[in-house]
């Protein structure tokens, strides 16, 4: 007898293979269907309440009084218009998280947008585990959410039609060419995190490329300091670079954006950067579309003109090219 020789199969011939496969790969099937139910979808933002009979200051100090009464600290508030302003704020879980990694400190705030819209306050927050996975922080932050919304209220998440999995968040980018997270402005480098963040807090205060301080948050454990900044053309910022101009040319649908701002400027160690525009606001607004009305082709001088407010501020502002004599 052959060393290779094999019982047949008892299948049943033919018949029997064919009900074999189908049975296996309807199998799979209903297993790749069954992780696509359960996998969780995030969007970026969580629409808290909205209210029909105060105004954007009430407002705004109730948000203020229910996030203090939960925990959170307040770092800073930014009036982006006379109808929009944005309290920032941050807690010990977050703060945890920010200490995860060495450029986790952008999950370290969370923001709240206060928006009248046709006579209606919304209040609308980040989702801090939206947000979480696109940093890759691996801290689990369910428990802030949690707590967010016990504080705040969450009747919806908004921002993302279809919403993003973790997978899709850890290396998200608008389109191919484009920026991910770990291609920053990488604005420049001092000798340390105290050099850096003196010239650059002698920048702010003179609100060099129109840039202003918002808050700063020095992260626990890590030699890291995270300022969110106001880019203002009323500052002197250029227009391309202010926070309105992207907000009033993107932010047109029934649900706002406003806690898209401030940005946010991160000193680690000696060296300075912040997000790239080009990740962060695709981050922010993945829905819009890149070329027609209101989409990021209308911003396409916003990127370079961001970076050089962010440089002058910092103190790295490129003297440009000249002839020798």
């Amino acid at each position: 007898m052959s060393l290779f020789h094999r019982k047949p199969l008892q299948t049943g011939g033919s018949t029997g293979i064919v009900r074999s496969l189908t049975a296996g790969l309807a199998a799979v099937t209903l297993m790749a269907a069954a992780a696509s139910a359960t996998a969780d979808e995030y969007r970026p933002f969580v629409l808290a309440w909205t209210d029909g009979g105060a105004g954007v200051s009430e407002v705004a100090d109730e948000a203020r009084e229910r996030l203090e009464g939960a925990d959170f600290e307040i770092l800073g508030e930014y009036d982006v218009t006379d109808s929009a302003r944005v309290l920032v704020a941050t807690s010990d879980d977050l703060l945890e998280a920010a200490a995860s990694h060495d450029r986790a400190a952008y999950i370290a705030p969370m923001r709240v947008g206060i928006t009248e819209v046709d006579g209606e306050v919304q209040v609308s927050y980040t989702h801090p585990v939206y947000f979480q996975h696109a940093y890759r922080v691996e801290v689990p932050l369910g428990g802030v959410a949690a707590s967010l919304e016990e504080a705040l209220g969450a009747e919806e998440t908004f921002g993302h039609e279809d919403g993003m999995s973790q997978r899709d968040l850890n290396r998200y980018r608008y389109a191919f060419g484009m920026e991910r997270f770990d291609a920053p402005y990488e604005l420049g480098s001092r000798g340390s995190r105290a050099e850096a963040l003196e010239t650059l807090s002698a920048g702010l205060e003179e609100r060099a490329g129109g840039v202003s301080e918002v808050y700063r948050v020095d992260i626990p454990g890590r030699d890291a300091t995270l300022v969110g900044v106001a880019i203002r053309a009323a500052d002197g910022a250029e227009e391309d670079a202010s926070d309105r101009n992207a907000l009033e040319t993107v932010d047109v649908n029934a649900r706002r954006h406003t806690a898209y701002v401030p940005y946010e400027v991160l000193v680690n160690g000696g060296d300075v950067e912040a997000l790239h525009m080009r990740f962060r606001m695709a981050l922010h607004f993945p829905d819009l579309s890149m070329l027609g009305s209101n989409s990021f082709i209308q911003l396409r001088n916003a990127p370079g003109a961001v970076e050089e407010a962010l440089q002058e501020a910092t103190g790295f502002a490129s003297s440009g090219f000249q002839w020798d004599d």
